[in-house]
């Protein structure tokens, strides 16, 4: 007899056009037809193309011991109780009610007596079955918000762990500076006595000196707050214990244009979006349905017995089915309203679709423009860090036969280690950006 099906769901393609008819596919998914095989860079577990052992241990204690991930649960459960609750509907609904009572009772009837019903809605216009569905797709934008944090907190935790190791580098590379400066204004105090140097020449290395050491306290309080905040993520107490290694690890191969613009149907943000559109939608056809006759079957079985009250040949049973009809004549225009919300709100989760939509292809375009920068930026770090060193090494050289004296080798440590620093922030920076490359394209971490 529940012979009417529901309306289906919406094509992705159906809800891009109705989402966003006026936005183009961004260039990077038009530059060629990219096959399944040219996706592998980008595919699942993408956290182990790091190689990163610590990390990944790191990782998996904060998914046992971060509290979100106790929130994350819950609100799975949550998701799970909310389509139970809706799927019940579906079924029979059995209640049962009695009475006992004697002649000075409350009532003073002496009446006791039990009653099991049965009442059955038949899903003739799938009212029941749209709710339904509309429940299972609030429960999959809710697990698709959990799969999110899950995510964010993995990312997180990743992009805190290399910025601590290089904090930890940067803080002992600061230290070194300020260590070198301090000796460069020893060395002019001394020139100052034999008349080799100035007033202001001592005045400006103790200047140095001061900025160095103050930049070493920032860089160790900066150290602090990074290990404490991937303390925090993991879930244990703040008390800022280096890590174990400070090695930052390779950049994996750069992703190429040209990526199919299915990969970003796997972001659990655009899942979540996708199922809360078909979610309203699912609920105004519900609104719309309830205009409609409600027809349901009964079944009840009975017995009374009363201590003042002659029944029919004592105690009375009976079992009777039937069937009932409820139709709404006049509601004072509540159905219709709540059909009109109900429309708007299924028109506003269409438009936060497109809003997603638009923000996920910004996020792939922000995100390998970023790395290509950040490779470019590197490299460059990288060739002025190999000549620097090699200016240090020459300064070495000339020292040792008299040509420069030891403040010219402070000098050139201090450079040396400075762009040190720039080079490891740029490693960590380009890390960074294949991180947010990961998290724009979606899938799994692990």
């Amino acid at each position: 007899m529940s012979a009417c099906t529901i309306s289906p769901l919406k094509s992705n393609q159906e809800l891009v056009d109705q989402s966003i008819p006026n936005a183009s596919v961004p260039r990077q998914f038009q530059a060629n037809q990219a096959s399944k095989q040219d996706a592998v860079t980008v595919d699942d577990a993408w956290l182990k193309q790091f190689n990163d052992p610590e990390l990944n241990a790191l990782v998996a204690e904060a998914l046992q011991n971060n509290p979100s991930i106790r929130i994350i649960a819950a609100r799975r459960t949550q998701s799970e109780a909310l389509m139970s609750a809706a799927g019940g509907s579906q079924y029979p609904g059995i209640n049962a009610i009695g009475n006992s009572g004697s002649k000075v009772g409350s009532s003073g009837t002496g009446l006791t007596g039990f009653y099991i019903g049965a009442n059955w809605e038949l899903d003739l216009w799938g009212r029941v079955r749209t709710s339904v569905a509309g429940a299972e797709q609030n429960s999959k934008a809710i697990n698709a918000d959990q799969d999110a944090a899950r995510l964010s907190l993995i990312a997180t935790l990743a992009k805190s762990v290399w910025l601590a190791r290089s904090l930890q580098e940067q803080a002992q590379l600061a230290k070194e500076n300020a260590d070198a400066s301090q000796k460069i204004s020893d060395l002019t105090q001394f020139r100052e006595k034999i008349g080799a140097s100035s007033f202001n020449d001592v005045a400006s290395t103790k200047i140095n000196a001061a900025q160095a050491q103050e930049l070493a306290l920032n860089s160790a309080l900066a150290r602090d707050q990074a290990l404490r905040a991937v303390e925090t993520l993991v879930g244990r107490y703040p008390k800022a214990e280096p890590l174990k290694s400070t090695a930052l690890p390779a950049l994996p191969k750069p992703v190429e244009p040209g990526l199919p613009a299915d990969l970003l149907e796997r972001r659990p943000d655009l899942i979540a979006a996708e199922a809360r559109v078909n979610s309203a939608f699912y609920l105004a056809d519900e609104k719309r349905l309830a205009r409609l006759p409600k027809i349901s079957l009964t079944a009840g079985y009975g017995y009374i017995n009363s201590q003042i009250f002659t029944l029919v040949n004592g105690a009375s049973t009976s079992f009777g089915v039937g069937a009932n009809v409820a139709l709404p004549l006049f509601q004072g225009g509540a159905i219709e309203a709540q059909i009109a919300y109900q429309n708007a709100e299924a028109q506003a989760a269409l438009a936060n679709y497109g809003k997603v939509v638009l923000a996920a292809f910004n996020d792939v375009e922000n995100a390998l423009n970023g790395e290509a920068t950040w490779r470019e930026r590197s490299s460059q770090l990288q060739t002025q860090l190999m000549q620097q060193k090699q200016v240090m090494k020459n300064t070495e050289s000339e020292f040792q036969i008299g040509r420069v004296d030891q403040r010219q080798i402070q000098q050139q440590r201090i450079k040396t280690n400075s762009t040190n620093i720039s080079w490891r922030q740029g490693q960590v920076d380009a890390l960074a950006q294949r991180i947010n490359l990961y998290l724009a394209l979606g899938g799994s971490a692990d």
